[in-house]
């Protein structure tokens, strides 16, 4: 007899297949209203990756159309199922470059602070782009975050712990 615990994580592996399915779907449709050639794949657990010959187009000035685009088609998801999980939708590996470019950021201030003991405040930055460099420091015990400011001009500063 299966436990608890197994079919908890089936039903959970069942949602997010679901959601992926639901995912895909919605964003085919709007890029297929917006006459965009498109392919759509698989990534991690609750992420799809979208790649097109538009993807400039997708992604906008700062990923602010591919935040826009993701946000559309999770509302639209919830609106069709409320227990559906959030997808992450990425384009031409726009998201997986970006974290490793803010990662080498943060090492790089990091490591400033550390030898100059004054803290250092990074330019404003969306709450994607905050939350990627938060977690990758919060595993730095030399220096802490935090959030300053109002969006759209919210921004982190580093300092020494």
């Amino acid at each position: 007899m299966p436990s608890q615990g197994s079919r908890k994580l089936k039903v959970l592996q069942s949602v997010v297949v679901e959601s992926k399915t639901l995912a895909k779907e919605v964003v085919g449709d709007i890029l297929e209203r917006l006459g965009v050639s498109y392919t759509i794949t698989d990534s991690e657990e609750n992420e799809i990756t979208i790649d097109s010959p538009d993807h400039a187009l997708l992604i906008g000035k700062k990923g602010d159309n591919l935040r826009s685009l993701q946000h559309l088609v999770n509302s639209i998801m919830k609106r069709q199922d409320p227990n559906t999980e959030w997808c992450v939708i990425d384009v031409a590996g726009y998201k997986k470059e970006r974290i490793e470019k803010l990662r080498s950021i943060a090492e790089s201030i990091a490591k400033e602070v550390v030898i100059s003991g004054r803290p250092k405040r990074l330019p404003a930055m969306n709450s994607f782009e905050r939350r990627a460099i938060h977690t990758y420091l919060a595993e730095n015990q030399d220096v802490t975050t935090e959030s300053e400011g109002q969006e759209p001009n919210r921004s982190i500063v580093v300092k020494k712990a």
